[in-house]
């Protein structure tokens, strides 16, 4: 067998990572930054809050 599976891994290896780096490239970012931020509070920070507002 002349090809070593080794070599056909780290072939299409390499062959991921260019698609990969290739498509975060071109990749259009769809997220706003000013909407990142905007969250309600999670229900153990709520809880917290209540728990500290009772002391």
């Amino acid at each position: 067998m002349g090809v070593k599976f080794s070599s056909i891994v780290m072939v299409l290896l390499v062959f991921f990572i260019a698609k990969v780096s290739f498509e975060s490239a071109t990749a259009s970012n769809k997220i706003e930054p000013s909407h990142v931020n905007d969250r309600s509070p999670a229900s153990i920070d709520q809880s917290y809050i209540d728990h500290m507002n009772k002391h």
